[in-house]
């Protein structure tokens, strides 16, 4: 499931890649009649959640930037797409329930300064998740061995909260590298139901967020 995930990633991020280097002109300008910029390409990113129940994570995402070339406040928009195994607490035991996934957009404000080609960006984001929930194919198993029929997993899609600070350096006009660190902050509620009742609680996905990337921009010229 997570290496179709990633071939189904790689597939996105090449043809937003090729449209990207399509629309960029031959003549491209300097990095300073640039109004605004919109970049888009591919990074690693590792999610650390900060609940026990949840197992830390890697994997390729789509790398993206959006911000204004010039020092100072302004809006900030952004995806948070990844997937997160949990276990499940029976008895003294742990046992794997299943796999997590948020799809989540977001809008907020932020700041940013540019010195040079360097620039730092610190921003508040908020939005809303469209979460899924796969159970783990040994969770039946496990759950029955401690006495317990599980019947299935459900978790309703959430609001969240992202703080995250980045810094970016321009390679090129075009070409940006950065790295990122944010708190996600999500708390859907999860249904577990088994043959003797239903179980309901808020699932912990709150996560730590580290990422490297680099970014091809596309820009709008001064007027």
């Amino acid at each position: 499931m997570k290496f179709q995930q990633t071939i189904r990633l790689l597939h996105i991020v090449c043809v937003c890649l090729a449209v990207t280097l399509v629309a960029v002109k031959a003549d491209a300008q300097s990095i300073d009649d640039a109004a605004r910029h919109a970049g888009i390409g591919v990074g690693f990113a590792h999610y650390d959640p900060t609940s026990d129940q949840g197992h830390t994570s890697q994997g390729i995402v789509v790398a993206y930037r959006w911000h204004s070339f010039s020092s100072g406040w302004g809006p900030t928009f952004g995806l948070d797409f990844h997937t997160t195994d949990f276990d499940q607490t029976l008895g003294g035991l742990n046992a794997p329930l299943g796999t997590y996934r948020m799809r989540a957009l977001l809008a907020g404000f932020g700041y940013t300064k540019h010195v040079k080609r360097f620039s730092a960006s610190a921003n508040m984001a908020g939005g809303y998740a469209f979460n899924n929930f796969n159970v783990d194919k040994d969770a039946g198993p496990t759950f029955a061995g401690a006495g317990v029929s599980l019947v299935g997993v459900h978790v309703d899609n959430s609001w969240v909260l992202k703080p995250s600070i980045s810094a970016w350096y321009d390679v090129l006009s075009h070409v940006g590298v950065g790295v990122s660190a944010a708190y996600l902050v999500a708390r859907p509620q999860e249904t577990i139901t088994m043959a003797a009742g239903i179980q309901k609680q808020h699932l912990k996905t709150d996560a730590f967020e580290l990422a490297a990337g680099v970014t091809f921009g596309v820009w709008r010229k001064k007027q």
